[in-house]
């Protein structure tokens, strides 16, 4: 991880406090990401009022981890699409278990070029979205932590192109160039908690639709 990347989430972490009876959701950081997002849409969707709940931007998921241990109030929440979401599963199995899932999708993606530059070459990228591209297509590609980090080192130059949220080209028109647009993709969310939820019966929504049967009227 870029140590200035680093330095700023600690900062960004240790200034954040949770007031009294707030829910605390980690996720990846900064502000700006598809991680947010989904939080937020994913509170609505269970009834949580914004002034209930408030954001701790980490960069690494077992940071995360050690944030949510011994806590009732908090949870982390990371898209099944990162790396090593096993190990986050599996890292503290007797006191962190998986409590939810959710589909939602990204934020557009897209991969953006600077105008100057007629080949790029060099690509910024979030390991999680390197299926989207063909690596061979790229002298050199760079791990970067975020998408909103992606577009920031691309405007500053660090490289020629990377693939982020679609929503950069329309704020900076004049420095950036649309390559290859992706789009919005559905995904999947993991909910971590710290009080177990399975109980032998399987969780989730009814959908039998989409195997094509009628859902049965459920039993009040």
């Amino acid at each position: 991880m870029d140590p200035e990347l680093n330095n700023w989430l600690v900062l960004s972490n240790e200034n954040w406090e949770v007031e009294e009876g707030m829910i605390e959701l980690v996720t990846l950081g900064p502000t700006g990401t598809c991680h947010e997002r989904a939080c937020k849409a994913y509170m609505a969707f269970q009834g949580v009022a914004e002034a209930d709940y408030g954001f701790a931007y980490i960069g690494d998921f077992f940071d995360g981890l050690e944030r949510i241990r011994g806590r009732e109030d908090a949870f982390l929440i990371q898209c099944s699409a990162h790396p090593l979401v096993h190990e986050v599963t599996e890292k503290y199995w007797d006191e962190v278990f998986v409590v939810d899932t959710f589909i939602y999708p990204t934020k557009a993606l897209a991969v953006l070029s600077r105008r100057e530059v007629e080949q790029p070459k060099t690509l910024g990228l979030v390991p999680a979205t390197a299926g989207y591209i063909d690596r061979s297509d790229w002298d050199q590609i760079i791990d970067v932590q975020s998408k909103p980090i992606v577009a920031e080192e691309l405007l500053e130059g660090r490289y020629e192109a990377g693939l982020t949220h679609l929503e950069h080209l329309a704020l900076h028109p004049d420095e950036l160039r649309l390559d290859l647009e992706i789009g919005e993709i559905d995904t999947t969310w993991v909910v971590y908690g710290t009080r177990k939820r399975f109980a032998g019966e399987v969780i989730g929504i009814p959908s039998a639709e989409i195997f094509g049967q009628e859902a049965e009227p459920i039993q009040l």
